[in-house]
């Protein structure tokens, strides 16, 4: 049997680390394809992020009320409608309330440390739960589907030796950690499951030397063998765990006593942040199924029932949290971010509740963002039928693309990459917590010397810069420091670093004058680096016909791969004329006016650049 065959036909999960009753698993990846993108490229900035999935479906319109519609809502859902008066006011914010069982996040809000993002969709949107969750995870258009999950796909390219080399000295943490739920088929790549469960640490010497119990020399015995190196790679990341779960107390008193499931798990996050895991994404799963179809409310108390169980749940939670990392002193360096697979339909059904819609709030919370509401109260017809939706405002990939720019220092390139097309970003952040955009470095690397420059566009406002440096663009330290040499708004800076290793990662820390920090882009050089590895001519390409010039001649054959920007492969080749000039044709079937990703190995190298098609 061939792994790949095996691994998907069995089970890769160990049991997991039990915390305080709640599961906790571990792994290269979340589950969510976006978020582990994230994850991978999120190490050097310093931030996290906190996800938390309300399954089923949130009725938005019973979560954040439209006030300046009341009147048309009310004609619309007269079974469920909250009294006016019970709805809780926002400051500074006359069109829109709270649904009152969320006291403490109508508090936070009142405080700058909510934002809202009303009608959040995408178009032709899906209501079928498993597919849209799959569409949030993929951040896919929704008729594309991926027998593959995204991140699998990324972390097989990325990770070739996966999991024989992992955990290491460089890579000792997980990129993400998921509580309270198991690993999705999103983290399925071409060969394996890159994602597994964490187990009680027992043998981290087996996954530092690569070492098992003894097995049959034959296929089964190898099987065997890899998939008790994937349980002790788990039980590796467990003791990680532990150890900063045990390096941190629980400060906030905030936290409720009994019957609040999602509490015991941002209890347990905010441990981890707080012991000093590296890890950047947290994802929690809110218990309580949000897919109200029936009895959301509490006939003739309708501030009562079962969504306002749910959201006073929610609310509670996260201003727990909130409290509990601003009292470790971790705050700023924290944000968290409620989502749901879609909402409901504008009117109530005939059982004192909602049905699948289309646009709902999402909420961002934390010390960093920029507070208030992006959009407007949605749209209600007065006298709304079962065709009418909440209408979209905001695509749900303007949120990621948001994110990845504003709070992970991902470059625009690199989120058009992952969303395969460029999305507008929102004003979720405040401006100290936006990334550094005002310096450009760029690198090459010739004769045992890194040449870097760098160029800050406001130099007024910084003390100094820092360079440094990371041998696996993950863990960076310390390599030089340059004083601001003048009060120009426009500086150039340069510096050499004499160096030889296979790959070497460069990125500015620059040190604003009130004692923030913000970072350039990464540049990342190699030994072998020429001006750079390979040129794809004509591109746009034309007629459907490839070439590609290598700037070194290969002593292996050549595979050439191509995606598209969801990360799916769309071509394969191998050459074997070590010729540094390939030419090809590949078939019609390519979008026109269509970006992808063109990738060529050859050896130790891999190069990629971007085309398109006309």
């Amino acid at each position: 049997m061939k792994r790949r065959d095996f691994i998907k036909a069995g089970s890769l999960a160990a049991a997991p680390l039990i915390i305080n009753g709640v599961p906790v698993h571990a792994a290269p990846g979340t589950g969510n394809a976006f978020f582990d993108f994230l994850a991978q490229n999120a190490y050097g900035c310093g931030r996290i992020l906190v996800i938390i999935q309300m399954n089923g479906g949130n009725d938005g319109l019973n979560t954040i009320i439209p006030i300046d519609k009341y009147t048309h809502l009310n004609n619309a859902r007269p079974n469920i409608i909250l009294p006016e008066a019970s709805i809780l006011p926002l400051n500074n914010n006359i069109t829109t309330g709270m649904h009152p069982a969320m006291s403490e996040l109508r508090d936070l809000y009142n405080n700058g440390k909510v934002t809202i993002v009303q009608g959040v969709s995408y178009p032709n949107p899906n209501f079928s739960h498993f597919r849209a969750t799959d569409i949030w995870f993929s951040a896919s258009d929704s008729n594309v589907t991926l027998e593959t999950g995204w991140l699998g796909r990324s972390l097989d390219t990325q990770y070739p030796n996966y999991p024989a080399d992992y955990p290491n000295a460089e890579m000792e943490d997980p990129l993400a950690i998921q509580i309270g739920s198991t690993l999705p088929f999103s983290l399925q790549g071409p060969v394996v499951n890159m994602g597994y469960n964490v187990a009680d640490p027992q043998t981290l010497l087996n996954v530092i030397n690569a070492t098992t119990d003894p097995a049959p020399n034959n296929d089964y015995g190898r099987e065997l063998s890899f998939l008790r190196l994937m349980k002790d790679q788990s039980n590796a990341y467990t003791g990680r765990i532990q150890t900063a779960y045990n390096a941190q107390a629980t400060l906030s008193t905030l936290y409720p006593a009994t019957g609040n499931t999602l509490a015991n798990q941002l209890k347990i996050v905010a441990r981890l942040i707080g012991g000093g895991m590296q890890t950047p994404v947290y994802i929690v799963n809110h218990p309580n199924s949000h897919d109200t179809h029936v009895n959301q409310v509490v006939a003739g108390d309708t501030a009562t029932g079962t969504h306002a169980n749910i959201l006073g749940i929610l609310s509670k939670a996260i201003n727990a949290f909130q409290d509990d990392i601003t009292l470790m002193g971790k705050a700023l360096k924290v944000t968290g971010m409620t989502f749901s697979e879609f909402g409901r339909r504008i009117i109530n059904n005939g059982s004192i509740g909602t049905d699948h819609g289309v646009g709902a709030p999402v909420l961002f919370f934390g010390a960093a963002v920029n507070g208030g509401m992006l959009g407007t109260s949605p749209n209600i017809p007065l006298n709304a039928t079962g065709s009418d939706q909440v209408p979209m405002q905001h695509d749900f990939r303007q949120l990621y693309s948001t994110v990845m720019q504003d709070w992970f220092c991902l470059s625009s390139v690199q989120s058009q990459t992952v969303l395969g097309s460029a999305f507008n970003k929102v004003p979720i952040f405040s401006a100290a917590a936006l990334p550094l955009e005002d310096i450009t470095l760029t690198g090459q690397y010739y004769n045992g010397t890194s040449k870097l420059n760098f160029k800050v566009e406001d130099n007024t406002h910084y003390e100094k810069f820092v360079i440094e440096f990371s041998a696996n663009g993950l863990r960076f330290e310390e390599l030089h420091q340059l004083s601001r040499v003048s009060l120009n708004n426009l500086e150039t800076y340069s510096y050499d670093h004499m160096v030889t290793a296979p790959k070497m990662h460069y990125r500015i820390k620059g040190f604003l004058l009130g004692g923030r920090i913000k970072y350039s882009n990464t540049v990342m050089l190699r030994t072998n680096d020429k001006q750079q590895l390979i040129s794809v001519f004509p591109n746009p390409v034309v007629n459907n016909q490839i070439n590609v010039k290598l700037f070194e001649r290969p002593e292996t054959w050549v595979d050439i791969t191509i995606y598209d920007l969801i990360g799916a492969k769309v071509y394969y080749n191998r050459f074997n004329d070590r010729s540094q000039q390939i030419s090809f044709r590949v078939p019609p079937s390519f979008a026109r006016d269509t970006h992808y990703i063109i990738e060529v190995k050859y050896g130790a190298t891999t190069a990629r650049e971007q085309i398109i098609f006309r």
